[in-house]
Parts: C-alpha cells; structure tokens; sequence
C-alpha cells in the first residue's frame, strides 16, 4: 500500500464516534458511568460527541501539544493521500459500514472538523498530549481504556516491546479492561505479535478475541478484550 511512502508514522484521520461504537462493540448505556480514556486517539470525533452527551472520555495522543490548524491540516492531508491510495486497491476492502470511497471521504472529513473544533476549546483537559507508554494519569484512573488503529497493525514501525509496554501501561490506568482493534495489518494478516502477545500477559489478565460488527480491512472484524482478574 503506497501510503507508506508518502506519511511520516501513524496516519493522523478522523474516525467517527459511530465506528467507535463499532470497534469495540460498545452502547451507550455500557457507556453510562463509565471513565474513558482514548489512546492514539488521533482525530476521531469519539472525544467530542461523547462528551456533548455528557459521558467521561479523555482522549491522548502525541500530537496533542500541536495547534489546532496544524491538526486539522494535518488529518486533511492524510485522507486526502489515504482516498487516493484506496482508489488503487477498493478491493482490498469491505464496503458495509461506507458505501464508497467519496462515502468515506465524506464521513471522515466529518469526524475530522468535530475534533477541530472540540480540541480547540479542551486541548489540555479532555485532549492531553501523552506517549503510550508513559500515560500521566493515576493506577486505576478509568474503567474503560480504548486503543484504535494503532497496535497490531504497524508491526514493521512498532517494536513487540512497544505494543508489550503500551498494553502494560493501559492496564495500570485501567480499573476494569481495555480494548485493542483492529488486530490485522493490510491485506488482512493477522499481526505478527498477536499470539505472542496474548501468551505473555495472559497470566496476568483474561484475554478474549472478540467478534464485532465492523470490517473495512478484510479480517478486521474482531477485538481483543483485556479484563483485570
């Protein structure tokens, strides 16, 4: 996928507080009383509509010390390169969620202008600049903690010891589970770290792989859920 070459680390887009839903099988009843923390959160919308709603979420992301203009011209550039490289490849993917490409582009672009505009108004209180592996909050602070499009799916960017480290450290900030999606790479591979992964830290929390009804990368239909024993 020729995306590759064109950006810099994670792609930075917009993902709808409706995929969110989606990802990680969630409702909003689930979501009543609950702490939330979105990592690698990037651009979605997820932040800003949940909590128009009056839910608890914090999202973190690295970037999160940047302008909003510089965000926003960021997240347009990388659809933009993204809508492209898609247009060579549409079959590589599901189109259930999107009925197309200018679908998507319209949905994304969406997603990426309610960030905007909730991230100028919160940078630095629900929008907190934070490394994976490093998150400034308290043991325990959240119930829920959520990870999307981020591990799992850039083994050739991101070392085991990464996703091992970060995985750790949600759990410290967690009180109950957190959930990972999606858990293949392009072309529907499953991650080269999965089953490894799952080996190490199954001693110390439950691991399940769960089915969700969401697939854009074929193969990308299922999570996986960590709960504290």
């Amino acid at each position: 996928m020729k995306i590759k070459a064109k950006i810099k680390g994670p792609i930075f887009i917009g993902r709808s507080w409706a995929e969110y839903l989606k990802f990680f099988d969630l409702n909003e009843e689930f979501l009543k009383d609950r702490k939330v923390l979105d990592c690698a959160a990037g651009a979605s919308s997820f932040t800003a509509n949940m909590n128009s709603k009056g839910y608890d979420v914090t999202a973190v992301d690295i970037l999160y010390e940047r302008k909003v203009e510089f965000l926003r011209e960021k997240c347009v550039k990388h659809l933009n390169i993204l809508i492209q490289a898609l247009y060579k490849i549409e079959g590589h993917f599901v189109w259930s969620f999107f009925k197309g490409l200018e679908d998507l582009r319209y949905n994304r672009m969406i997603a990426c202008r309610e960030f905007s505009q909730d991230y100028k108004k919160n940078q630095g209180k629900t929008y907190i600049k934070a490394n994976l592996g490093n998150l400034p909050f308290k043991d325990n602070s959240f119930d829920l903690v959520l990870c999307s499009h981020l591990l799992f799916i850039y083994d050739h960017r991101l070392s085991y010891r990464f996703h091992i480290n970060s995985i750790r450290e949600m759990l410290r900030v967690s009180s109950d589970e957190i959930r990972i999606y999606p858990l293949v790479k392009e072309k529907g591979e499953k991650s080269l770290f999965l089953d490894q992964v799952i080996n190490e830290i199954r001693e110390d929390v439950e691991v399940e792989i769960v089915g969700v009804d969401y697939e854009f990368r074929r193969g990308g239909n299922e999570m996986m859920k960590i709960s504290l024993k």
